[in-house]
């Protein structure tokens, strides 16, 4: 991809966001059922529970800017599996891209709360998306390194060097 060519940043960042969840949950499917349950102090909780807060808040911050949520296969009061998460966490990430690629950041976003109507840009959320995931992402990194087993790279240099065609990656021999 030259840099003519290139796309904008926040597509970018959507990109870079659905991917590093798909590295986690992929981690995550290796895990047992004990280390799934694992929680540190200042994490949100269990992997478990974090990776299935993660995908959910996706795919209610692309509801909340287009009017229809992505909905799961499973009830996620049934306990879904790793597996079935990451199959929905395609489908909302498939979603989110097309909210990114759709909807312009200054468009507003009118929600109904408590009898009070929020308005805020679009651009509110794709933040909150970026950074909530960041955050929860590393969460669960944190508790993986706690429990002695390897974390997948998914920072920005991550993505960058398990992408070298899309950047234009050149490596010296």
């Amino acid at each position: 991809m030259t840099q003519s060519h290139a796309e904008p940043t926040l597509i970018e960042l959507i990109r870079y966001n659905n991917w590093a969840n798909a590295q986690v949950l992929a981690a995550c499917q290796k895990l047992t059922a004990e280390q799934l349950a694992t929680t540190t102090p200042g994490a949100y909780g269990a992997i478990h529970e974090t990776l299935g807060h993660i995908i959910f808040a996706e795919a209610d911050y692309v509801g909340r800017m287009t009017g229809d949520r992505p909905r799961p296969s499973f009830k996620r009061e049934d306990g879904p599996t790793i597996a079935d998460l990451a199959a929905f966490a395609e489908e909302v990430a498939a979603a989110l891209l097309d909210a990114a690629q759709r909807i312009p950041p200054t468009q507003m976003v009118h929600e109904e709360e408590d009898g009070q109507t929020i308005e805020y840009l679009a651009r509110h959320l794709f933040i909150q998306t970026i950074n909530h995931g960041v955050e929860h992402r590393t969460n669960i990194t944190t508790i993986l390194s706690g429990l002695g087993l390897s974390a997948p790279e998914v920072d920005g240099w991550g993505y960058l060097f398990a992408h070298p065609d899309r950047f234009a990656l050149k490596e010296s021999p």
